[in-house]
């Protein structure tokens, strides 16, 4: 039982740097970053702090909300789950500055190279988040706290989901018109991730099941 529960950790942390380095391909292609690192990536032009570290800043303040929306009886029985979110997102957060660090170089010059490189990041994205599902341990902030919005207020996912992006969309504009007095990060590739990663996660799911045996328990 604890290897198969140490293994589905194993992937978890596979998955983020997978997710991070996604991530950063997206915004690499410079047609715009994904919505749920608009705000991360637009704090970290205008500042000298990175966009891991934002990041790590962002999910931190997603976590308080989530636990401001949860009861404390609530709380006390997802403790577990809830301080579980902070290894993932210091390990997410430094993985978004290493994945900076390693593509630091790559430029795409054209516009369809630059839609090439959009889609491989969303693939890689989509990758990432089929091993964190197949993992099935914990959440990341973000996604944890639309399924307690969701819980909450009775309302969909799907639908808490697409809110929650576009106000992360929103904001982020905003503080780019502040900050930068121009738009930055905010691109038709944020449109383009935001609609082509959940269908490229749901077709590669079947691929994952190469990892069931690894995740079943040692005899």
């Amino acid at each position: 039982m604890r290897d198969r529960v140490f293994r589905r950790y194993v992937l978890l942390f596979a998955s983020l740097f997978v997710n991070a380095f996604g991530i950063v391909f997206i915004t690499k292609a410079a047609l715009g970053t994904s919505p749920i690192s608009s705000v991360p990536y637009v704090m970290s032009l205008s500042t000298r702090l990175s966009f891991g570290g934002f990041t790590f800043l962002l999910n931190m303040v997603f976590l308080l909300l989530e636990m401001a929306l949860m009861g404390r009886r609530e709380i006390g029985r997802k403790r577990v789950e809830l301080l579980w979110q902070i290894p993932v997102v210091v390990v997410f957060s430094l993985s978004i500055d290493l994945s900076m660090f390693l593509l630091r170089s790559y430029a795409p010059l054209t516009y369809s190279q630059m839609l090439v490189s959009l889609v491989v990041g969303c693939a890689i994205l989509s990758s990432g988040i089929g091993w964190a599902v197949k993992a099935d341990v914990t959440m990341n902030p973000g996604e944890y706290l639309v399924s307690v919005i969701s819980k909450r207020f009775g309302l969909a996912f799907g639908n808490v989901k697409l809110c929650f992006d576009s106000t992360l969309v929103v904001i982020a504009l905003l503080l780019s018109l502040l900050l930068l007095h121009t738009i930055s990060g905010i691109r038709e590739g944020t449109v383009i991730s935001a609609l082509l990663v959940g269908p490229l996660e749901r077709l590669f799911t079947p691929l994952w099941a190469i990892f069931n045996p690894w995740l079943k328990p040692v005899r």
